[in-house]
């Protein structure tokens, strides 16, 4: 049941536009991947995958960088929806960027999953000169999780063909 005070009903509260924007920071935000090949970012299971993120502060004063990390998600196409398959580990900088200067960090991280399409989001965490904390996407694209290739000189390609071939001559006598 309504009041008949519309101040008292919350369901009835003007909300302006002031109310309904975020504070925004005036610092732009972009990952590359140095390693990356033509075809699209591959992520190497238990290789260190080595991303660079560049930022660029506009604000008049300077910012931090506190944090940067990321998280593997399904892509958008999962018909159980999109949600958290692995978050990556967070790293702590503590960076000051100066106001109107860009500067570059490195953000390395790897994977042990199942070779499979995801979506990589990174994202940093910054605060203003006066404090306040705010989260800045960096990469939001989907990217292929992959196996190491396996040479014929890989240790462990190695040891199991002796193994292999040692079972062998046993059995045979």
């Amino acid at each position: 049941m309504r009041s008949a005070n519309p101040a008292q009903d919350p369901v009835e509260e003007d909300i302006s536009d002031d109310k309904l924007q975020s504070p925004s920071l005036a610092v732009a935000v972009s990952a590359s991947f140095p390693d990356a090949e033509i075809f699209g970012i591959k992520l190497v299971n238990g290789k260190p995958t080595k991303a660079l993120l560049s930022f660029s502060n506009e604000e008049p004063e300077p910012v931090t960088v506190k944090f940067i990390g990321g998280a593997l998600w399904t892509p958008p196409f999962d018909p159980q929806g999109s949600r958290v398959v692995r978050n990556l580990t967070a790293t702590r900088y503590h960076i000051k960027i100066p106001a109107g200067e860009k500067q570059s960090l490195p953000y390395n991280f790897a994977t042990e999953l199942h070779p499979q399409d995801l979506r990589l989001e990174l994202a940093a965490i910054m605060s203003s000169n006066d404090g306040k904390d705010f989260a800045l996407q960096a990469f939001n694209e989907t990217v292929s999780i992959v196996e190491p290739d396996t040479s014929i000189f890989d240790p462990q390609v190695l040891v199991s063909s002796f193994l292999a071939y040692f079972l062998c001559a046993l059995l045979t006598g």
